[in-house]
């Protein structure tokens, strides 16, 4: 009787466990940057192991970091076409997809994380997550933030917009940050991100713009002297998933993905703005960068000059509702926060 009784306890074990295997669901996500104690990465993993134990195991997430599956704008592709769930590009990427995201690149339209935090996550943030879907057939989750970008250079402090006179800047292939940075009376020239410690090191170019994190992890401290918390441009991620995917999940799977979007974009919105800092610190100790942190006079001096012909450039490209939607969201965002 008790062999009997084992051998039946067993077999429903075995039963259960092959109807697990049978309803457990495998989904792919893949990003940019490569496994290690990254914010992007630490996100990325928070969300795996989020949809994993709310679907006790249902649903498993694997990774694929370090532009496995190629690079962002091949991913973006493929949640497009449905070959991949789930992917985690910046908004330049997207903006070859969906232009409007451009939008976020005005100058300093954000005084800081908190603010931003509140757009993306409020009612201007829910409109353009549904005009995105809408558009181009892909769902964004969330919107996180990728990271303040500022400058380092070779040649002097930039402490005063007339510091910029004269320096050749790397941006990236944008329009957007060309423009902003010739308004200053520098030189924009617009490098891979792959060529721009060389192009540092041999000094095609005088500095760059880029997050303390990415100025630290990238190499380009290592050749360059000079760093200007200046924060003239919020960098944004938007979390994108296949939308026939999505909509295939039964109701409860539908609200575990959009909820662990959301943790993952929390994640990386701290990480992001406590890297500020900790970078910042690596960077002056241990390769011996000469810091300087903005004053909000010193940002507000920047911004008079670059806000005005960025903003013109960015309504030619998107319409001007969407950039009043946006400077009228920020005030109200402020108003919020700060009473």
């Amino acid at each position: 009787m008790r062999i009997r009784t084992l051998v039946a306890a067993a077999t429903l074990a075995c039963a259960s466990a092959v109807a697990l295997s049978a309803n457990a669901m495998e989904i792919k996500f893949g990003i940019g940057v490569a496994e290690g104690d990254y914010p992007e990465y630490n996100a990325l993993v928070r969300f795996k192991e989020y949809v994993e134990f709310k679907t006790n195991g249902e649903i498993t997430v694997r990774l694929f970091p370090g532009n496995q599956l190629g690079g962002e704008r091949e991913m973006i592709e493929q949640v497009q076409q449905g070959s991949l769930e789930l992917t985690f590009p910046a908004d330049g990427a997207m903006a070859g997809f969906y232009p409007p995201v451009q939008v976020w690149s005005i100058p300093y339209v954000f005084e800081s994380a908190p603010v931003a935090w509140e757009v993306i996550n409020g009612p201007f943030g829910a409109a353009m997550r549904k005009d995105m879907l809408e558009q181009t057939g892909i769902r964004a989750l969330a919107f996180s933030q990728n990271g303040f970008r500022s400058f380092t250079n070779n040649v002097r402090p930039i402490i005063e917009p007339s510091d910029m006179s004269g320096m050749k800047i790397r941006t990236m292939e944008s329009p957007v940050f060309m423009e902003m940075v010739n308004s200053l009376g520098a030189t924009a020239v617009p490098i891979s991100g792959a060529e721009v410690v060389m192009a540092l090191r041999q000094g095609v170019v005088d500095g760059q713009e880029n997050p303390p994190a990415v100025v630290y992890s990238g190499g380009h401290g290592e050749v360059q002297k000079y760093y200007t918390l200046n924060e003239h441009v919020f960098g944004l991620h938007v979390i994108i998933a296949n939308n026939d995917w999505f909509e295939s999940l039964e109701p409860g799977h539908q609200q575990i993905i959009q909820d662990a979007a959301r943790v993952m974009a929390w994640t990386e919105n701290l990480e992001k703005t406590e890297g500020d800092w900790l970078y910042s610190r690596k960077l002056q100790e241990e390769l011996g960068m000469e810091i300087h942190v903005s004053s909000p006079e010193e940002k507000a001096a920047f911004r008079e000059i670059t806000q005005d012909p960025v903003v013109t450039f960015i309504r030619s490209r998107v319409g001007d509702e969407l950039v009043d939607d946006l400077l009228a969201e920020v005030e109200s965002a402020k108003a919020r926060l700060y009473d």
